[in-house]
């Protein structure tokens, strides 16, 4: 089975590249994830921030059991929970860790694992799901083991439909879409801005218009305000066409030939925008990475376009199993 690397707030992990994301909620203290397979929900994965220095994770279980018996109602008695397993012996895992796995049956059967993380104060629940006959135990194994509950670099991973995006830490995620057609993350960092869209169907959006012109309509509202120019990128790592677009927010003084209030918008800094914009044929996709800012964000939207993939992602990030 080939595997894949996920990112989402903060955590990162290894999943089987035929799961995709069915159900996401929440924030960075807390929040919820569920993957399915084409046939069935294969792994479950619940985060929350904890305020106490050494939480009873033996207490959380019992009312995450409390409330799986109340969703099975008639068929709670078919529930078989088995506690204090083993299932990890790689002693690096229980780094900073307090660690209780588990096991549960009713007509499908899970193996999990909840911890605590002394470094980011979070709590994690995680667990991988099965048929009653299907041996998942080395899939539990290789997920387990590939989990990271914080990030270990300057960036944070963040994962939806074979996108793969790195950002750096400080941006938080603010909005979402997630659709088959168009993914789009927003993110913030304080008045900073940074936007990491995906659209489908680039050959119909582009039939009758060109790339830079799309992009001029699609974010008319967006650059409304703003000076900007075009440079095309030429890369030898990409075949497809980019552009890359600079420009500043538009101020009344910039009219007046001279003027003592130039020393002003010195200090005062006035807005940036910039963004990186490609249209991968092999994917039949437009890309688009924007940033505003009072510095910083041509640096900003290459760094982040760079780490996109984007039309082999699969293929590039595969771990083979």
């Amino acid at each position: 089975m080939d595997f894949v690397k996920f990112g989402w707030q903060g955590i990162t992990m290894e999943v089987p590249s035929t799961w995709e994301l069915s159900a996401l909620s929440g924030d960075y203290d807390n929040g919820y994830i569920r993957m399915d397979d084409e046939n069935s929900p294969r792994m479950e994965l619940k985060w929350s921030k904890s305020r106490e220095k050494k939480p009873d994770l033996q207490k959380i279980l019992d009312e995450y059991f409390k409330g799986m018996r109340k969703r099975l109602g008639e068929n709670a008695d078919g529930l078989k929970i088995k506690r204090n397993i083993e299932l990890i012996k790689n002693e690096d895992f229980f780094k900073d860790r307090e660690v209780v796995f588990y096991n549960w049956k009713t007509n499908v059967r899970a193996n999990g694992a909840i911890w605590f993380c002394k470094e980011c104060k979070r709590i994690v629940v995680i667990q991988i799901m099965g048929y009653i006959k299907e041996s998942i135990l080395s899939d539990t194994i290789r997920i387990l083991e590939s989990v990271r509950d914080h990030p270990e670099g300057q960036t944070n991973l963040w994962s939806a439909y074979q996108l793969s995006v790195e950002v750096p830490r400080r941006y938080q995620l603010d909005k979402r879409k997630l659709m088959s057609g168009y993914l789009s993350f927003s993110f913030i960092d304080g008045s900073r801005t940074l936007t990491v869209e995906r659209i489908g169907l680039a050959d119909v959006i582009l039939r009758d218009i060109s790339l830079q012109s799309w992009f001029r309509s699609y974010y008319s509202r967006q650059l409304r305000g703003y000076g900007f120019s075009f440079e095309e990128i030429n890369s030898k790592e990409n075949d497809d066409y980019r552009i890359k677009m600079s420009g500043q927010a538009k101020r009344f003084i910039d009219r007046i030939p001279f003027s003592p209030l130039f020393v002003i918008d010195k200090i005062l800094r006035r807005k940036l925008i910039s963004a990186y914009f490609w249209h991968c044929k092999e994917s039949n996709r437009i890309f688009v990475v924007m940033a505003i800012a009072k510095k910083g964000v041509d640096e900003l939207v290459s760094q982040v376009a760079s780490s996109i993939n984007c039309h082999s992602i699969v293929q590039a990030d595969m771990l083979k199993g």
